[in-house]
């Protein structure tokens, strides 16, 4: 859902940042798992949350000072899927395409292995069998079917992948 971008105040808040800038899938919630870059998990009720110009500031039940606050730096944080809005037919949430094999008609492409979200457009990133990275727009002009339940990507042609720069700084995950 975002990521702890600092420490707000000396009480303990914490500063999130949606992954899109218009979420406010944290809005309201009343719990959050926050994942260490480490992978460890820390499961917190939500005391307090407000939107901000930036994102929302957070008050976490046991984060009670400044520097339990700045401990969290850089955590990811999650929510369960049970509390996020319920889905259309055709509808997906980014997430659910990690791990997806993504097909041409001449075959094979690769597996979804992170999501890159812009500002314009959302991307995924497929590492080929000779781990060669490409990112896709998820545009529909060359995305034919998306099937969550078979973890399948269907391109319409290759027109659309571009070679993935090497080091990334964005979410790997689209939570």
């Amino acid at each position: 859902m975002g990521r702890v971008t600092r420490a707000h105040g000396v009480t303990g808040e914490l500063e999130v940042r949606p992954d899109w800038e218009h979420s406010r899938g944290l809005v309201g919630v009343s719990e959050v798992v926050l994942e260490a870059e480490s992978g460890a998990l820390e499961r917190r009720r939500v005391r307090a949350s407000r939107q901000t110009p930036k994102g929302l500031l957070l008050r976490l039940e046991g984060i009670d000072d400044r520097d339990a606050a700045e401990e969290r730096t850089g955590n990811v944080v999650r929510v369960a899927r049970e509390v996020l809005p319920k889905l259309k037919d055709g509808e997906y949430y980014l997430c659910d395409l990690v791990g997806a094999q993504v097909l041409s008609s001449d075959g094979p492409v690769g597996a979804v292995v992170e999501i890159q979200m812009y500002p314009s457009v959302d991307a995924v990133v497929i590492e080929a069998p000779d781990g060669a990275r490409f990112e896709q727009p998820l545009l529909d002009e060359w995305i034919a079917r998306v099937d969550v339940p078979a973890g399948q990507i269907l391109l319409t042609s290759l027109d659309g992948l571009i070679e993935a720069p090497r080091a990334r700084g964005g979410r790997s995950d689209g939570a």
